[in-house]
């Protein structure tokens, strides 16, 4: 098992990928720490726990952190997951929503790993893994926040990456369009769901969507040990977008 023996938060566990890399990282032998702002997951192993918890606020970033050296007595591994969207051009997307995506997909991975990362320079090996979007460096209509707050991502990466050489590995994943649930939802809005799905996977030269399977693949690699010589790098599993 390509994990045994680590200990890993996972933030957006409750769903999607988060909960694939949650599934995942258990399989290869990790215990887990799922962390969400849902009630519930549904994940329930014994090695396991669930951590309700909002990542833009410092003291709740502490507390998973805290919930883990608790329940497993270390840290080896975060991975963060959980973030936003939203559809808007720089006329039609209100401060607010600006504000509240950079607030989700970069305050909160700044929490997690400012909270983290004295428990991670504990041990040896310890990686951080953020995921951000290929939308981070290559921009498209009616994104204007989500784009620059994933593109904030990868540069954190780097700076994390960089400053804490060579105790904790910091490297980042550039996800392409992934068939989630809440992806699955907007097809159901469609009147013809097979060809807006086709037309979605003609947009990558692998002619496909993503899958929660392949971030998971992914993940488990820059978390594990057979990438112990890579840090500050992204990672694109985005069917050859950024080609």
């Amino acid at each position: 098992m390509r994990l045994e023996n680590k200990v890993a938060i996972v933030t957006g566990a409750a769903s999607g990928i988060g909960e694939a890399i949650a599934k995942r990282f258990l399989n290869e032998g990790a215990k887990v720490v799922c962390c969400d702002m849902k009630e519930t997951c549904s994940i329930t192993h014994e090695n396991s726990i669930y951590v309700k918890a909002d990542l833009t606020k410092e003291d709740e970033t502490e507390n998973v952190v805290k919930k883990s050296i608790e329940n497993f007595g270390k840290l080896n591994i975060v991975v963060n997951c959980a973030g936003v969207t939203g559809v808007g051009s720089l006329e039609t997307t209100a401060l607010s929503d600006f504000k509240f995506q950079f607030d989700v997909n970069v305050n909160g991975v700044f929490n997690m790993c400012k909270s983290s990362i004295s428990e991670l320079k504990k041990q040896k090996g310890a990686s951080i893994v953020n995921i951000g979007s290929d939308l981070g460096v290559r921009p498209i209509p009616e994104r204007i926040a989500y784009c620059p707050s994933k593109a904030a991502v990868l540069m954190l990466t780097k700076c994390i990456a960089m400053e804490y050489a060579p105790y904790v590995r910091a490297n980042a994943v550039l996800p392409g369009l992934v068939e989630t649930p809440m992806l699955k939802e907007r097809f159901d809005t469609v009147e013809d769901a097979d060809a807006f799905r086709n037309e979605m996977a003609n947009l990558y030269p692998l002619k496909r969507m993503g899958t929660t399977d392949d971030m998971a693949n992914a993940v488990v690699y820059l978390a594990s040990d057979e990438s112990s010589f890579m840090t500050g790098e992204n990672l694109g599993v985005c069917g050859g977008s950024l080609i």
